[in-house]
Formats: structure tokens, sequence, C-alpha cells
């Protein structure tokens, strides 16, 4: 029977860690900047990332360099917080690689679809050792049958096997992401062996976050695409929490987004974006500003390391959306009262 650990330094490694988090004040700051290059080295003056960018000189950084520089270092931490007691020898938690490779398997698919070749140069090098197949060979894929062949010996295989191409050797992208996504939740759930309580609190933070996913997906089909709920449901992730089938159907089944916002903001989630204060006409940054503050309340109330992982994880991806939308504001010029909603607080 396995022997399950506190993992009570993780938790407090965590915590100080996130302790060091950026500020609003922080945001703003960088927002004042004129260049890419101005706000690199206030990332390196002033804030945590001073050590990933110690050996960078700011002055000659692009904004594709700095990127891949802080997409790195969530990957970076995710690994050393999960080797500080040897915890990745534990099956959940190693879901940040099982979700990565889902992630190229699906940016290899949409090279495919597109036509155009995957460049070696944009793979991850950085994850070598970590996946279960080598992410180079992937990028050198042609087709979505040699893709089969490629994961024959994986469980994506199985995942995938039933998708059918058309006559071009195209295929249904969001099909292939649905089935991809659905084996990702099964297998996290399936990993679930920690406290009664610390499972119970983890299948609700996932759930709801699920529930949002669906709904920020259901109301980009209904809005851009003039999708049928029909055609939405197929489409949707098949778990949910607080959104009964029923209520989903209801929303699923309007003919406008207008439409859409109107049964959704009855629900339990919208009323929780009014009473927070977001603008629930933007619907997609409403939703993941409560997908925010769940993930913060779980990581603040939890003395947890499966928990308290997830959560920093979850968390730091998010600094890290909100420091890239404001160097690409700053690249293209944006101005700053245009890039301050896109952050995520």
């Amino acid at each position: 029977m396995f022997k399950r650990r506190n993992y009570n330094a993780t938790v407090a490694k965590i915590m100080a860690i996130y302790g060091k988090r950026l500020t609003q004040q922080d945001y703003l700051e960088m927002m004042s900047k004129q260049s890419v290059q101005e706000a690199a080295e206030y990332l390196k003056k002033n804030t945590h990332y001073s050590e990933l960018l110690s050996s960078i000189d700011t002055n000659t950084i692009h904004r594709g360099m700095l990127e891949n520089l802080l997409r790195r270092s969530v990957y970076d931490t995710y690994v050393r917080i999960t080797g500080f007691e040897h915890i990745s020898k534990e099956e959940f938690y190693n879901y940040k690689i099982l979700q990565t490779e889902i992630d190229e398997i699906l940016r290899c698919i949409r090279f495919l679809n597109a036509g155009s070749e995957k460049l070696i140069s944009d793979v991850p090098i950085y994850l070598k050792g970590l996946t279960s197949f080598d992410l180079i060979d992937l990028a050198r894929v042609t087709d979505f049958k040699e893709l089969l062949v490629f994961l024959k010996k994986t469980p994506y295989y199985d995942v995938l096997k039933s998708v059918k191409t058309n006559e071009d050797g195209k295929v249904d992208v969001t099909e292939c992401e649905t089935l991809l996504r659905t084996y990702y939740i099964k297998r996290l759930k399936s990993s679930l062996d920690f406290k009664k309580n610390d499972v119970k609190q983890f299948v609700s933070f996932l759930e709801t976050d699920i529930d949002l996913i669906n709904v920020i997906n259901s109301y980009r089909l209904t809005a851009f695409f003039g999708a049928t709920g029909d055609e939405i449901e197929k489409d949707m992730l098949p778990f949910g929490g607080r959104l009964s089938p029923a209520k989903q159907k209801e929303i699923y089944d309007a003919d406008s987004s207008e439409e859409f916002i109107k049964r959704f903001s009855k629900t339990n989630y919208g009323r929780q974006m009014i009473e927070n204060g977001y603008d629930i006409n933007n619907l997609e940054q409403s939703a993941n500003q409560l997908r925010y503050k769940y993930a913060k309340l779980m990581l603040k109330r939890s003395q947890s390391a499966p928990l308290s992982v997830y959560s920093f994880i979850f968390l730091l991806e998010i600094e890290v959306k909100n420091i890239i939308s404001i160097i690409e504001g700053i690249r293209y010029g944006v101005e700053s009262s245009k890039i301050a909603p896109l952050i995520i607080m």
C-alpha cells in the first residue's frame, strides 16, 4: 500500500516563491515602458525573474526570445518543485508533462492541417528527457497517418486512432483536442492517490475549471461560428461541476452571443462574475479571472502538496501570460489603457 507523505517542505517552498509574485504595480510599471528591452530590464532588476535574466543582455533581447525564456521558466520551476522532495516519482505530479505532450501533439496536428513545416527550432528542447516521446522526432512527422505510427507505443495512439482524415488528409483538430483533453482529465483523476478531503477539494476545483473552459469554448463557437447547441455539445469536455447537463444545454442552445451571455448570467458562475465586478460581456476574460480566483483560493487555503503544486503552477502560467500580453502590446505600440484589461489578477 502506498504510504502518503505530507511534503510540508514542498508546500513551504511554494508559498515562499508565491510570495515573490508580480504585483499590480509591477504590471503597471511594465506597461509604462517604451520597448521590450525596457520591460525586460524591469523584470531583471525588480522581480523574481532576475535570476532567469541574470546572464541576458536586455539591450539586445527580442520579443520571441523573452517569451521563450518566460515559458521555459514555468517548467524550470515545476521541475525544481517536484524534485525538491522527489515527489515527481508519484504519478499525479507528472501532470504537467502530460499536458505538454498533448499540447505538442495538437501543435503538430495543426501544422499538418495547415500544410506548413513544423520547425525544429520551435520545439521546447528544454523538455528533452522529460517527455515519453522525442519531441524532435514528432516535429519530423509529415502526415496524420505517420503521426499515428509515431504514437503507436504511447497511450495517445488509442485516443486518436478512431479519428478520420478527409480527402485532403486533414483531420478535425477540435475532435482531436476534445479526445486528448478528455484522456488527460481521466488520467489525472485516476492518479489522485492522496487524502480523501484533498481529493474532494481538488476534484471540485478541477470540475469548476472544466465548466469555465467549456463556457469559454462554447461562447467562441456561438459568437464566431454560429454553432448550434448539438454542434457545441459534441466538442465540449464531457465533465462538469456546478453546471448541470440541462443548464449546459440551455446555454449552448442560445442563438446569439447576446442570448448566450443573458442565459449564462443567471448561472452560479455568471452571478459570481457580476458580484466580483467582472465585465460579463467580456465573457472569456471574466471566465479566466474567475479561474484565477479559484486557483488562488485553493493555494491559500491548502496545506496539501498536490493542491499547492497544481494551483501554484496554474497561477504562474497566468503570470507569464500576463507578461507576454504586456510585451506584445509594447512591441506593437498598443496603449497601456488597452493592455490593462487583458491582465488577469
